[in-house]
């Protein structure tokens, strides 16, 4: 069976205005929705929509005016109608922004987790709204005018465009002001602007990289000092998605770490991620700047934690359940858990407490020195929260059972992610547990962090990754927990004092080299968890 589609002889100026309207009125779902919710029920409020949409028309036209180019014009089309696509599926699902972060985080996303997120309602969508478009553009014949005129033709579409645009402000300044002052996330939302303008960015900073890097060396002054006679065996958890206020040991009204309530351990309920995706926060937690000053392309060329413990003769493992370690861990030893071939706890997908299996090999194996071993989470990595825990831990109910989160109600997500964290509690127990094996042989202890929170339909908004001032306390406010070994030798009222204290990621890298007592002229005492804070 063949499909004939018309074939429509059309000028570039017609096109250009026509795949602009639809852009504006088919692929802006999310962005009139939220624009809606704020000024919808105003007074003009829905005269200031139109106006809306008459801005958004005339800024896509002047976009097109200028990238559409003679030959490029078909292609340029046809690759922004499914970017814009796919972002429209997204933005209005989850509400999520689809900026520079999230596209570096779906770049680092491997094959498991972008299943999690290909549903049969975003190729519907995608098809319909993206790929039957572009096929018709791909199908139009286009006439193509002298050079001299097709020049004209943009300088008139342009001023067109701009004209249009200051007609559409002037009427409702008021309203201007207030959108883009005090509603500076609903730009964020405009399709193509956004998504386009991301990729560009992306793409450009591929291209401007020339491969010759130096790697900057970070504390290569660390050791130990002499009085320090023995052995730390530390166990550094990279958490997933864990919010605080889900966390139990919080003040939760629902239990979710009665693992952990059995241990004496200090949980930090005011502790703040340096990011909101994965792809960001896990280097920022592991590099030496500050979230202020962390820079995630020039983390790349710079040693980072793991780099200044191997200065200090510290033996470093890598055990990784989620995607990867986002380039921490490229120069000490690295160990896939994600298959059975390395994880033996596997059923619907592979589980953290796997990652368990075979460390005593790994201390038996280096005799000499302090041991740390981080073990990277799947966690609580939606959007399908149903998949990360066995059926035995679905202890909250009825929950979600399925990736879209569309087709559930707000509670059954809840039930799903609480019986995550429930599952999450399970395997630091056990973590726990195995290190209190050694407690005659080594200083144990374990540091457990999450890397960024996660939004369950508060607002309309799921999932993380929106950017970190427009970004609720849920994608940012993060479950955080420090356990000690009976012969660790801290002040723990001192811990316990910092407990009440905000703390964020920036205490990470300096708690780390205090747990291990690492001396180096990097260590900053005053972002150490052991030692009070703010105090040098």
């Amino acid at each position: 069976m063949k499909i004939y589609l018309p074939r429509t002889t059309v000028g570039i100026a017609p096109l250009i205005l026509t795949v602009s309207a639809y852009f504006t009125l088919a692929l802006n779902w999310a962005f009139f929705r939220n624009s809606y919710a704020v000024f919808g029920h105003e007074p003009g409020g829905l005269v200031f929509l139109v106006s809306l949409g008459s801005l958004l028309f005339a800024v896509t036209v002047l976009l097109l005016s200028l990238v559409c180019v003679r030959y490029l014009t078909k292609p340029v089309l046809v690759a922004f109608l499914l970017v814009a696509a796919c972002g429209n599926y997204f933005m209005y699902r989850y509400n999520i922004i689809v900026d520079t972060t999230m596209l570096s985080n779906i770049r680092e996303t491997d094959g498991v987790e972008v299943s999690d997120l290909l549903t049969p309602a975003l190729l519907l969508q995608v098809i319909l709204l993206g790929v039957l478009p572009a096929a018709l553009v791909l199908s139009a014949r286009i006439s193509y005018p002298s050079f001299a005129r097709e020049h004209w033709q943009r300088v008139k579409l342009a001023c067109f465009s701009i004209l249009l645009a200051l007609a559409s402000i002037e009427p409702f300044t008021a309203y201007y002001s207030s959108f883009f002052r005090e509603h500076k996330a609903l730009r964020y939302y405009t399709n193509p602007l956004t998504p386009v303008y991301s990729v560009s960015r992306v793409v450009g900073g591929w291209l401007a990289s020339d491969g010759d890097h130096t790697l900057q060396i970070v504390g290569k002054d660390a050791h130990l000092p002499e009085t320090d006679q023995d052995r730390e065996l530390v166990i550094l958890v990279v958490g997933e998605a864990l919010r605080s206020d889900h966390f139990g040991l919080n003040g939760y009204s629902r239990n979710t770490t009665p693992y952990l309530e059995r241990e004496a351990v200090f949980s930090f309920p005011r502790a703040f991620s340096c990011g909101t995706a994965t792809a960001y926060s896990v280097p920022c937690m592991f590099s030496l700047a500050g979230r202020s000053s962390f820079d995630i392309d020039e983390a790349k060329d710079q040693e980072n934690l793991l780099d200044v413990l191997r200065h200090a003769g510290v033996n470093v493992l890598w055990r990784d359940n989620n995607s990867d370690s986002k380039g921490v861990a490229t120069r000490v030893a690295f160990q896939n858990f994600r298959s059975d071939a390395n994880n033996p706890t596997c059923d619907t997908e592979c589980r953290d407490v796997g990652m368990l299996s075979g460390l005593d090999d790994f201390i038996v194996e280096h005799p000499e020195g302090d041991v740390v071993i981080v073990l990277h989470q799947m966690g609580n990595h939606g959007p399908a929260y149903f998949k990360r825990f066995p059926e035995e831990f679905a202890v909250f109910e009825p929950y979600c059972h399925s990736n879209r989160l569309e087709t559930c109600s707000d509670q059954e997500i809840v039930n799903a992610y609480d019986n995550a964290v429930r599952y999450t509690d399970y395997f630091l127990g056990k973590a726990i547990e195995f290190l209190k094996g050694y407690d005659d042989r080594f200083e144990t202890a374990l540091l457990y962090v999450s890397d960024h929170g996660e939004s369950l339909g508060e607002r309309g908004i799921y999932l993380h990754g929106l950017p970190y001032y427009l970004a609720p306390d849920s994608q940012r406010h993060i479950a955080s927990a420090l356990w000690l070994g009976n012969r660790f030798e801290a002040d723990r009222d001192i811990v316990k004092a910092n407990t009440s204290r905000e703390v964020s990621h920036d205490n990470y890298f300096h708690t780390v080299l205090g747990l291990l007592e690492i001396q180096t002229a990097v260590y900053q005492p005053e972002l150490d968890l052991l030692r009070p804070l703010g105090m040098q």
